[in-house]
Formats: structure tokens, C-alpha cells, sequence
């Protein structure tokens, strides 16, 4: 096998973290005023918004989140992730939902982060995960 792209390398640690349970760590991998949109929900700007508004859902509390990464690939200073971010609620409840992700890499961190998924979908699944 050879060595993994850099961008690729980075892109794959971040999800690798989340994976582990260490959220704060992947989230420290985002630059200070990393773009983030989750399409279709509002845009979200710099790393410490990003970070709060998955905590808000609860991950990391009441909600495990584990992004299986399917494939990967870099085009320039982009890399494209095809996931299954799976969700378990504490109460047993699950969200598994396909995501197509783009992550923009530049000085070593990932400056832009989209992910787009059927939030239908994912609103049908949380429901019984709301307290």
C-alpha cells in the first residue's frame, strides 16, 4: 500500500476520533473559522460553533456517534467521504443515516466541512430520541 495523501490522512483521523468517542479531538482537527454546513440546516461558522451544535443534539452525552467511513477520496485540496453516521440514544434508539461529505484541507486542518443526508430521514429516526 502506498502513503495516504496527507489531506486524506487527516480527513480519515478526524472520522477515526469521532469513531473512538473522542469528539473534542476530531473537532480540534477544524480550523478556527472552519465553514461548516450540515446541508440541509443553516451554515455554521468557526470550530467552536461547530462544536457545540452536535453537542446540542447530545452527542457525546446521551447520544454515541459512530460515522463508518465506506470510501474516500481526494480531488486538489477537497476530499469527498461516502459514511454511515449511525447515532444511538441512550435509550436504544438508533439513527443510521447515509451521508455524502466534502472537507476542504489547507494548512493542515480542515477549513470546510459540509455533509449532505435526508433529514426527513434523520427527523423520522430522532424522534424517539427526544427526552
Amino acid at each position: 500500500m502506498t502513503d495516504e495523501p496527507q489531506a486524506v490522512a487527516l480527513v480519515r483521523r478526524f472520522f477515526e476520533r469521532i469513531k473512538a468517542g473522542r469528539f473534542d479531538d476530531a473537532i480540534d482537527l477544524l480550523a478556527d473559522d472552519v465553514f461548516y454546513h450540515n446541508v440541509p440546516r443553516p451554515e455554521i461558522r468557526g470550530r467552536e460553533s461547530a462544536r457545540s451544535f452536535p453537542r446540542a443534539f447530545g452527542v457525546g452525552g446521551r447520544i454515541r456517534a459512530d460515522w463508518q467511513l465506506l470510501r474516500i477520496a481526494q480531488d486538489r485540496d477537497t476530499v469527498l467521504t461516502e459514511r454511515l453516521d449511525v447515532f444511538t440514544h441512550q435509550n436504544g434508539s438508533r439513527i443510521v443515516l447515509p451521508t455524502l461529505g466534502s472537507m476542504r484541507v489547507a494548512g493542515g486542518a480542515i477549513t470546510e466541512w459540509r455533509d449532505c443526508f435526508d433529514l426527513a430521514s434523520f427527523e423520522r429516526q430522532a424522534a424517539p430520541m427526544r427526552d
